[in-house]
């Protein structure tokens, strides 16, 4: 069973750079699907699974494909259409 540790909460220009400095790392796109727009910054391991913001915890993800990693099932029309990834079918 993990333990809970403090989290220390960076200040907001700290957190701005290190938002830049992902984005910059993965070409200010999200490398799964491509998409340059409405890109948001993901914790591979959660904070509250005692995930940290190091670089390599740190992804770039579409908003769409964001939305879709914390289990999300509807996004909003501009995400969707953000996303150049292949849609799922409806049955």
């Amino acid at each position: 069973m993990l333990t809970k540790v403090k989290w220390v909460k960076l200040g907001k220009q700290i957190y701005r750079r290190l938002m830049k400095r992902v984005l910059e790392r993965d070409g200010w796109r999200y490398q799964k699907c491509g998409s340059p727009e409405n890109l948001l910054i993901h914790h591979k391991v959660k904070r509250s699974q005692q995930g940290d913001d190091a670089l390599g915890n740190l992804v770039s993800l579409c908003a769409q494909c964001h939305m879709e990693e914390h289990g999300q099932l509807y996004y909003s029309m501009i995400a969707a259409k953000a996303c150049s990834k292949p849609k799922p079918r409806r049955k």
